[in-house]
């Protein structure tokens, strides 16, 4: 249903400005991201080191029921903002007084929307987003659906193989020409869509092209699989956000770890085009070139950041790059014709055997000289009492760097969530440099043996144990099921696990006796595991940090920080603690961050993304903070920058749902207050 109070009239001279500094006065924020090269920039200079302490909120708007997530990055369009509830109802608001211009309440399932995708020619102007395996065209002046696209304004994206799971879109694909380009997240069990970027028409959702990063038998890549894996093979899939240079018509886009996850004895080989970096033509969807970053990764070290389009000025030439985080908090930065490194990168031994039957790790792997996260586990000595209790703790753990894992506990550092994390970096043109957010905690890789066969337990582990835990305690990632009966109907509890909710994606590809097993083991009076047999598979016990007595991280700080690299020397020229947990709001050492920088003209760098709730602003010069707030739920989202009529604002999603924060709903705008 769409309510609509009243449109907006195109009463303003609006449009976006170029580099040789056109009018500024009224400036789009159109583009996730900022832009398709995702650089996270403003040309914006109105709030500036000078007047940002004077910033203050200017409308606040409440998009909806709190429960659940909402990371929406919004977008901006001729005075208008473009935005996503927590269930995934899309509105419009006049951007500069928060007003609700439409909005309509489609009734869509699917896990939290990072932000929304912009197409116009001549008067046809739609916003594209998705919702789970939907991708949705909206009448951007309307807010209707549009009948020709798709099916009734919706398109099924899920590809045309039996026996697979499901896939879910959650960050925006890119705009080039009449073509929207997506990939998709898929389960990371034996039951994964292997992975594959897609462009569709944007104007009726045909499909136009598609590039297999699972090769073919046959195709180039295939090599570096074993006989008869190409077949089962699942993930390598591109499920965070991608960049694309509008000029040469190249699409560069970071892909996952092939599955299982933890457990590649069926996948021996480098597994390409898992964990790699592509730079593909977007026009036929040609590869152009590729480079690895782990080879048959076991340790879930997929991609998680869009790449940044940057332009590094190097021994008089400027020299048009692209740039990649990963999980391992490593920096890559490649020229972006040829793919070349313009930093070294260093050959790793990893000879370190697996105990588990038919695993082969590789042997080396190859790295960016450039970590911007620690490389090597350090225990906690925030006090003696910590360091005792996670002393303790890890006796009989591995430590080493690159363990395989095993039915026993390997230390990851940094944890699955990096290093880097999907809120991407921001780049500073001024200055050569890459602003970026990031983690620096420790976790746990440990894996439990499922019985092969129909089993409640072996079930639920295999799809639901990494997030929830195999005694339904909840995990880091995962809230705990233990009681859920009492909370719950098991009516809902059956919608939810078929539909998703949040972060959790939809089950609705289990067939019949899974989806019973996996009901019978979280309604089960006292869940217990099935014992070993001698045909097991292997599941992760659970996504778990590793902590202190008092639940703080178990490595020494920082655990969160906010980074300035040189990306012409590959040096990090500040570094600093990101951020606190609720738990300890003054402690100082940083926290876990989700959600991206935004860089301005003006030297300010405007962040959220830390769990204690705090909007910030920093210098770009030495990252000493200049302003600071608190939204009513942490900002797990990338700000969204714009000028309306000469004022320019600053807009973020507070959703929370996460590391403790409560949920929300909120979108806060701030601007410097206006003149008597």
């Amino acid at each position: 249903m769409v309510r609509k109070v009243w449109f907006l009239l195109m009463g303003f001279c609006l449009f976006a400005c170029d580099e040789s500094g056109s009018d500024l006065s009224n400036l789009n924020w159109d583009t996730y991201l900022g832009d398709t090269g995702r650089q996270h920039y403003s040309p914006l200079s109105q709030i500036n080191r000078n007047n940002v302490a004077k910033l203050e909120e200017v409308w606040r708007y409440r998009s909806g029921d709190p429960d659940g997530l909402m990371y929406t990055s919004p977008i901006v369009v001729d005075g208008i903002l473009y935005g996503l509830s927590p269930s995934l109802d899309i509105f419009a608001l006049n951007a500069a007084t928060g007003e609700e211009l439409w909005r309509n309440e489609l009734g869509l399932s699917g896990g939290a929307q990072r932000g929304l995708m912009w197409w116009h020619k001549e008067e046809d102007r739609r916003i594209l987003f998705a919702a789970g395996k939907e991708l949705i065209a909206i009448d951007a002046d309307t807010g209707d659906l549009i009948s020709s696209f798709g099916d009734q304004g919706k398109l099924d994206m899920t590809p045309s193989l039996e026996g697979r799971g499901g896939i879910g879109v959650t960050v925006p694909g890119v705009i080039y020409q009449d073509k929207v380009i997506l990939g998709f997240s898929t389960s990371e069990d034996g039951l994964a869509f292997p992975g594959m970027i897609r462009a569709f028409s944007v104007l009726d959702g045909s499909l136009v092209w598609t590039f297999h990063s699972i090769p073919l038998t046959g195709q180039p890549g295939s090599e570096t699989w074993e006989d008869g894996a190409l077949e089962k093979a699942g993930g390598a899939n591109v499920w965070t956000g991608m960049a694309l240079d509008q000029e040469r018509g190249l699409l560069f886009a970071p892909t996952g770890s092939a599955t299982p996850d933890f457990y590649g004895a069926n996948r021996i080989g480098d597994n390409l085009y898992a964990n790699s970096l592509l730079a593909i033509d977007a026009e036929t969807g040609d590869l152009r070139w590729h480079y690895q970053v782990v080879k048959h990764d076991l340790w879930d070290r997929d991609n998680p950041s869009p790449p940044t389009l940057v332009r590094i000025e190097r021994d008089g030439k400027t020299i048009d790059a692209v740039t990649l985080t990963t999980k391992s908090g490593h920096l890559y930065v490649f020229e972006r014709e040829t793919g070349k490194s313009l930093h070294p990168i260093l050959e790793i031994d990893t000879p370190l055997p697996s105990s588990l039957p038919g695993e082969i790790p590789s042997n080396k792997q190859y790295l960016s000289s450039i970590a911007f996260s620690r490389q090597t586990f350090e225990i906690t000595q925030r006090n003696a009492e910590a360091t005792a209790y996670v002393k303790d703790k890890i006796k009989g753990w591995d430590l080493r760097p690159w363990a395989p894992p095993k039915v026993g506990t390997v230390l990851i550092t940094p944890w699955y969530d990096g290093g880097a994390e999907w809120g991407g970096s921001a780049f500073d043109p001024s200055n050569n440099r890459l602003i970026l957010n990031a983690n620096d905690e420790s976790g746990i890789l440990e894996l439990t043996e499922v019985p092969v066969g129909f089993s409640n337990y072996g079930s639920f582990m295999t799809h639901c144990g990494a997030c929830h835990g195999g005694q339904l305690e909840g995990t880091d990632q995962g809230p705990s099921l233990t009681e859920i009966s009492d909370r719950l109907t098991i009516s809902e509890i059956a919608k939810i696990v078929k539909e998703g909710k949040g972060r959790m994606p939809a089950f609705d590809y289990l067939d019949t006796p899974t989806y019973r097993g996996v009901l019978g083991y979280i309604l089960s009076p006292e869940p217990i595991p099935d014992e070993p047999s001698k045909d097991v598979r292997y599941a992760l016990g659970g996504y778990v940090y590793l902590k202190d007595h008092e639940g703080l991280p178990g490595n020494s700080p920082p655990w969160g920080t906010l980074n300035s690299i040189d990306l012409d020397s590959g040096e990090i020229v500040w570094s600093l603690p990101l951020g606190n947990f609720l738990s300890h709001p003054d402690l100082g050492y940083g926290a876990i961050n989700y959600g991206g920088p935004v860089v301005t003209a003006s030297g300010l760098i405007f962040i959220a993304a830390t769990p204690d709730k705090k909007f910030r602003a920093f210098d770009t010069k030495d990252g000493n903070i200049l302003w600071e707030t608190e939204l009513s739920a942490a900002g797990f989202s990338t700000p969204a920058i714009y000028s309306v009529d000469g004022r320019q604002f600053v807009v973020i999603s507070a959703g929370g749902g996460r590391l403790g924060p409560p949920s929300g709903s909120e979108y806060f705008a701030f601007a410097l207050p206006m003149e008597p």
